[in-house]
């Protein structure tokens, strides 16, 4: 029988917030049982930042007492507040330096052997959870055969942080809501930050909405849902002639679990190599690509280094990118054999590409095009994420009639060294 040690299956810390709220508690415990069934044989902690026990620190230390190699920290949180920027990562270390220097089957419990997995964010699932509550809370306020959240007014509520970019986010995702169904929507927080719920309220009663659903971007019951409530109340109790409808929170369901899931296999892919493990796990081979089509989808620093490379193999490159860096502009002004699309990627547009590189700042998006590629049979690098896409970019360079190529297994800059200590080699 495969024991957890030999298999080196990373373990999962789900890094939560806690709640005086026994309900919010339960709900929360009932995601995380959801989360193991989409995680066979993936031993699932859990950890909270504070109010409920355990802490995250101890979630950390059971994780590898248990007899994990390695672990995934995957915080529960939508935003890249406080919490997810100082307090998470200020625990797992925590839990990291009251390891002995040697843990279970003799692996170090150090920093190289835990992934801190990306917050849940913008994931077009749990926005299309939020819709669904809204829609269910609006439901018998429809006309026959229209959308039911159309023309009204929603406030799209989110917590609010003293993180600037966590809040913006958050103010992205209201307009996405209102595209997508066709509502008038203001953003607004709970705390920290403004326009308020009350605020947000007031605003679309003078814009002469007589109906309004508040849609909170939450994850779980606890004080935040309270607060929201006693606010809708006193509001309410002051505008009697605009009925206000509450709807609930994401809570414990399959949407969330899955992107809990996903986040885990993402980082999860990303962790170092335990110890006696080869060389990365690819199959090294040279692509002849002149005059064959080339996707590339991005268009910053890291296209700015491959597409060159590209050219110089003779691939004929599709750009897609709603902006250029300054240096793809002067290549595609200087008649290189770019064909520049100017917009967003869309479905479909793998198309006849015989290799695609997903390049750009947006996670999901280039999950997508990855997604797209493997369906199509279609080799794929992936910029933001090596081991989710089916094609790794070595390290290159040429020298001496010979090209010099160098995969690691997760440490670009250590291959980059190796490269460049052959080359020096061959120039001996």
């Amino acid at each position: 029988m495969t024991t957890l040690a030999s298999a080196g299956v990373p373990a999962c810390v789900i890094a939560a917030h806690g709640t005086r709220d026994p309900h919010g508690v339960a709900v929360g415990r009932a995601l995380i049982e959801r989360v193991r069934g989409r995680l066979p044989g993936v031993p699932v902690h859990e950890g909270y930042v504070e109010l409920v026990e355990p802490p995250i620190a101890a979630a950390v230390r059971a994780a590898f007492a248990g007899g994990a190699e390695r672990a995934v920290v995957v915080p529960l949180m939508l935003g890249t507040g406080t919490h997810v920027r100082d307090d998470i990562p200020e625990a797992i270390a925590a839990g990291l330096a009251d390891e002995p220097a040697s843990g279970p089957g003799g692996i170090a419990a150090s920093l190289d052997r835990v992934r801190y997995a990306r917050p849940l964010g913008a994931d077009p699932r749990l926005l299309d959870a939020v819709m669904n509550r809204a829609t269910a809370a609006a439901d018998d306020w429809a006309e026959p055969g229209e959308r039911p959240l159309r023309d009204l007014g929603v406030v799209f509520l989110g917590r609010g942080a003293k993180v600037a970019e966590a809040n913006a986010d958050h103010a992205r995702l209201a307009r996405l809501f209102a595209e997508r169904t066709g509502a008038s929507v203001e953003a607004a927080f709970i705390q920290v930050t403004r326009p308020s719920l009350p605020e947000a309220l007031g605003r679309l009663a003078m814009l002469g909405h007589r109906r309004i659903v508040v849609a909170p971007n939450f994850l779980l019951p606890g004080l935040l849902r309270t607060w929201m409530r006693e606010q809708v109340q006193a509001w309410a109790a002051t505008h009697p002639d605009v009925p206000v409808r509450i709807a609930e929170v994401i809570g414990d369901c399959d949407d969330l679990a899955d992107v809990v899931a996903d986040r885990y296999r993402e980082a999860a892919g990303e962790l170092a190599p335990t110890a006696g493990e080869a060389g990365a796990p690819v199959y090294l081979a040279g692509l002849r690509l002149a005059g064959r089509e080339v996707l590339v989808v991005g268009a910053g620093h890291v296209a700015d280094r491959r597409v060159p490379r590209l050219l110089e193999a003779g691939a004929r490159v599709r750009l897609i990118s709603p902006t250029l860096s300054v240096r793809l502009r002067g290549l595609v002004r200087s008649g290189a054999e770019i064909a520049w699309e100017q917009r967003p990627y869309a479905d479909g547009d793998v198309g006849s590409a015989w290799y695609v590189l997903a390049a750009t700042n947006d996670p999901e998006v280039n999950a997508r095009v990855a997604g797209a590629a493997e369906a199509a049979r279609v080799f794929c690098v992936r910029a933001d994420a090596a081991r989710l896409g089916t094609a790794w970019t070595p390290a290159v360079e040429r020298a001496a009639g010979l090209t010099v190529a160098v995969v690691g297994n997760r440490d670009p800059r250590r291959s980059v060294r190796v490269r460049d200590a052959l080359l020096a080699a061959l120039h001996d």
